[in-house]
């Protein structure tokens, strides 16, 4: 196979599956009632903690699971105080951390850093947070909080509202309701949307719809009287698909975000940026929902929330080193608590000749490497950077067995077994490279 292998580690919440899923909040659950039984489960290991951008819970909570578990904790706080200031590539900075350490957690202003740092460390490596990609243990509490309130998630209703384009904690929390067989409402501010093909990599995967829904406070918060929602096929709401944009009765949570200004986010947003009122909270709509918010806030979310039961944000916060606790276990106790595998998460392939990732916050810019390509798509192929999930423009696909190139479109393509594929920029290249036209 010429595909590079999986990577170690979690990176990204399109790793995630039921099965996993079900059985790391099980995990989560036992950790948090009987602490005592799991003090000393990671007794002479080593975390190594690296934070090339700013963080306060993040970290903390990290470091704060990995003593609850009795390991040893090494930490890059300040990015300024490393070797990458002194111009180290992110990849030997993981060769080396990786010498120290069982496991690494990397946190890092470029799409896909820890996918890079994955493929050099030679020890798991834990995503906690890479530029507006992912967020994928941020998702992990969040569900564990949501879980707490109403074990299943099947078939419950959640909003997502804020900056969804550079919201790194919002992309990965829709792909892991997704998992669990929740709908979303998906509630952009005004030029903060994200993109097309992230939501129909979703509607792909897990067979959802795309439906449209209205509600009066959607213009409010978005400028838009209707909204987006994402949900299984089969599951309705009331009178929510008798037709095009149905009222929408109720939410179950709400999921607030911050604007992202630190990634250029005020440059995009038109208008307000959207957040919850406190007469808000009277309106039907969010009579049963409770309020979550990965924080740190700003005028979004007032601090008069605060005081409402359903406020759930500083108990998700509580939460970060218990679930964090099982993610350690998971990674590196597996022999002790395991758990079904992640889905996997090819580290690509750089056989390609499509040029440089559209992408320029792509980790592979700044590490000045070729960005590899992996496949997504069960009808339709799409090729993405396996660094940072975006998606790469491919016109013709080939056939490495049988050596033969095809439209991008064909009905041909999808019959291609994934480690047989071999993207094309042009047709004449393919034929150049000794591929023929068309065919069986």
């Amino acid at each position: 196979m010429r595909l590079l292998p999986v990577l170690e580690g979690l990176h990204s919440a399109e790793a995630f599956n039921r099965p996993f899923l079900e059985s790391f909040l099980e995990l989560v659950k036992r950790v948090e009632q009987q602490p005592e039984g799991f003090a000393d489960a990671l007794r002479g290991r080593v975390i190594a903690t690296v934070f090339e951008e700013p963080s306060t819970r993040t970290r903390l909570s990290f470091e704060a699971a990995a003593h609850r578990l009795g390991a040893g904790v090494i930490t890059v706080a300040d990015p300024g105080s490393s070797s990458a200031s002194k111009g180290e590539t992110l990849r030997d900075s993981a060769r080396v951390i990786g010498g120290y350490a069982d496991l690494l957690v990397w946190r890092h202003p470029r799409d896909g850093a820890s996918r890079l740092v994955a493929q050099c460390a030679g020890v798991p490596v834990v995503n906690g947070g890479d530029g507006r990609l992912g967020h994928p243990t941020q998702t992990l509490l969040d569900l564990y909080t949501l879980h707490q309130q109403w074990g299943s998630l099947q078939g419950r209703t959640i909003g997502i509202l804020g900056d969804l384009l550079h919201g790194r904690t919002a992309r990965s929390l829709a792909w892991g309701l997704a998992v669990m067989g929740a709908r979303v409402v998906v509630l952009p501010g005004p030029g903060l949307d994200w993109e097309t093909g992230f939501e129909r990599r979703i509607l792909d995967r897990f067979s959802y719809r795309l439906q449209r829904v209205r509600h009066p406070l959607f213009r409010a918060w978005t400028g838009a009287a209707e909204a987006r929602l994402l949900a299984p096929e089969g599951l309705t709401q009331g009178r929510l698909f008798a037709g095009d944009a149905q009222s929408l009765d109720h939410l179950d949570a709400l999921y607030l975000t911050r604007l992202q200004a630190e990634r250029g986010a005020g440059e995009r947003s038109q208008g307000v940026f959207p957040g919850l009122l406190v007469a808000q909270l009277r309106d039907p709509l969010l009579a049963k929902a409770v309020f979550l918010h990965p924080l740190p806030r700003r005028q979004e979310l007032p601090e008069e929330v605060d005081r409402d039961p359903r406020a759930l944000y500083f108990e998700q916060a509580r939460l970060g080193p218990l679930v964090r606790q099982a993610v350690f276990l998971a990674m590196i106790r597996s022999d002790l608590h395991p758990l079904p595998p992640l889905q996997p998460l090819p580290a690509g392939s750089a056989d390609h000749a499509l040029g440089a990732c559209p992408n320029r916050n792509c980790i592979s810019h700044a590490e000045q490497v070729r960005a590899p390509w992996r496949v997504e798509g069960r009808i339709r192929r799409t090729f993405l950077c396996a660094y940072c999930d975006t998606v790469l423009e491919v016109h013709y696909v080939g056939c490495r067995s049988s050596r033969r190139v095809h439209p991008a479109h064909s009905p041909q393509v999808p019959k291609i077994l994934p480690e047989n594929l071999r993207p094309f920029p042009s047709r004449d290249y393919a034929l150049d490279q000794g591929y023929l036209w068309g065919g069986a």
